[in-house]
C-alpha cells in the first residue's frame, strides 16, 4: 500500500459514519452528553461547539451543559447519564472501565445500548482527533 494513502485521513468519511449513530438504540440526549464530552476531552472546540448546538437543539438544558466538565459531582446528571459519562471517559482517556464503571454501565443499559454507546464514544473521539489533525 502506497504510504502517502496513510498520511490523509478522510474526515468526511468517519462524520459519515458517526452520523449513522443518530439513529442507534440509544437514548439521543445521552448519546449526545457522551459525544459531547468526548469532543470536550479531546480538545476539539469545533467539535464540542457542534456538539453543543446538537445538545441544545435536543432541549438538554443550559444548567446542564454548563455542568457537563463536572458530572461527577453534579445533581443535574441522572444515573443513566452518570454511567455513559463515565464509560466515556473511561474510553476517551484510553483506560479501561474500572470495575464499578464496567457495572455502573451494565446496570444501565442494553448490551445494544452499550454497544451503541461505545461506538459512539469511539467515533466521536476519532472524528475529534482527526478534525484537530486536519487544522493543523
Amino acid at each position: 500500500m502506497n504510504a502517502d494513502k496513510w498520511q490523509t485521513i478522510d474526515v468526511k468519511n468517519i462524520d459519515k459514519s458517526a452520523r449513522s449513530l443518530h439513529a442507534c438504540s440509544l437514548d439521543p440526549s445521552i448519546r449526545c452528553l457522551a459525544e459531547l464530552r468526548a469532543s470536550q476531552i479531546n480538545g476539539c472546540l469545533s467539535c464540542t461547539h457542534f456538539r453543543r448546538e446538537q445538545a441544545e437543539a435536543l432541549g438538554i438544558s443550559p444548567s446542564k451543559l454548563m455542568a457537563l466538565t463536572a458530572w461527577a459531582e453534579s445533581d443535574e446528571f441522572d444515573e443513566r447519564e452518570k454511567a455513559a459519562l463515565a464509560w466515556c471517559e473511561s474510553f476517551t482517556h484510553f483506560r479501561p472501565a474500572n470495575p464499578t464503571t464496567r457495572k455502573l454501565a451494565l446496570n444501565a443499559f442494553s448490551p445494544r445500548e452499550l454497544a451503541d454507546l461505545t461506538m459512539a464514544i469511539e467515533m466521536t473521539s476519532a472524528l475529534s482527533r482527526a478534525s484537530r489533525r486536519a487544522a493543523v
